[in-house]
């Protein structure tokens, strides 16, 4: 069977609910790196509860929480969050390699890809801190076309405990195709196929032949970047994956953030309310809408 390790435990994968696969329920992204980040709780949940409930009036039942340690990550509210809206999050294990390695560990240098193998298998095994709350996805983020030696263990740390957990692996990325075949490459040398493998931010890519690619390869494509101003672009995108008949390795989401470091709220509610009409009157089929926005996330971020 396969699962959805949530906030509030596992849940069955193959509810048909839509599903946002990388979104940010709250993060402190642009403060400094803090291990437990505090939040004024009031206006958070004041903020964030209301906003999911709106969501989950719109059809969405799931969103995987993509705000990594040391960024904001705090799978104990997460969990609140969750039961007071009724909304299903999934949050995460991984460290995030990009914006210079600003949010990594400062002793990242000296890590061997083993200890940092075991500071996640902890996490997947007993819960992150003291919560119990257990990871559902692995997060890692690169900078660059190629990969570093640090992006390298961070990477190969993930290979691995994706082999004892089952766990999928979102990688935040730009237009770096190059860096994403050294990735695939890497997995592969790791025995760890490309499905387990999430493209994130794949929609910054300029020629999507390397989509095309990769999808061959059995990778997952995150057109994450949807909101109006990038409709066009996202649809474009879609046909093209269509064309080669990969839409059934395309994720849809906003990289949405409902409580910035300020308190902000960057919507991710336009799949529902403007993108998903937009497919239809483009001639994508209710069931290819529906692969998109419930049956590809739920697939991308299941543990068998």
């Amino acid at each position: 069977m396969s699962v959805l390790m949530s906030v509030i435990g596992q849940i069955p994968a193959d509810d048909p609910g839509l599903m946002l696969p990388h979104e940010h329920i709250m993060s402190k992204f642009g403060g400094d790196p803090v291990q437990q980040a505090e939040y004024d709780e009031h206006a958070l949940f004041s903020a964030i509860v209301p906003y999911l409930q709106k969501l989950r009036g719109l059809g969405c039942t799931a969103i995987a929480d993509c705000t990594s340690a040391y960024i904001g990550r705090r799978p104990d509210l997460l969990r609140r969050v969750s039961e007071k809206s009724g909304v299903v999050i999934l949050t995460n294990t991984g460290w995030y390699g990009a914006s210079g390695g600003r949010y990594l560990p400062p002793e990242i240098g000296e890590l061997s890809v083993d200890a940092i193998f075991h500071s996640w298998k902890a996490e997947w095994e007993g819960g992150i801190g003291q919560t119990g709350i257990r990871p559902g996805f692995i997060k890692t983020a690169i900078d660059g076309n190629h990969l570093t030696a640090v992006d390298r263990k961070l990477m190969t740390a993930a290979a691995r405990l994706h082999g004892v957990s089952g766990m999928p692996i979102q990688t935040h990325t730009g237009n770096n195709p190059k860096a994403a075949e050294e990735i695939l490459d890497l997995l592969t040398s790791e025995g760890v196929g490309a499905d387990a493998w999430i493209w994130v931010h794949a929609h910054y890519v300029l020629e999507p032949i390397h989509l095309v690619r990769a999808a061959r390869r059995g990778a997952w494509i995150s057109l994450d970047g949807v909101h109006p101003q990038r409709a066009d672009l996202i649809l474009s995108l879609c046909r093209a994956l269509s064309q080669e008949g990969l839409l059934g390795r395309v994720l849809l989401s906003h990289d949405g953030n409902a409580y910035t470091a300020d308190g902000a709220c960057r919507p991710f509610d336009f799949l529902m309310t403007g993108f998903i009409p937009r497919l239809m009157k483009e001639g994508f089929s209710t069931a290819e809408v529906n692969a998109l926005t419930a049956a590809n996330p739920r697939r991308a971020l299941s543990i068998r």
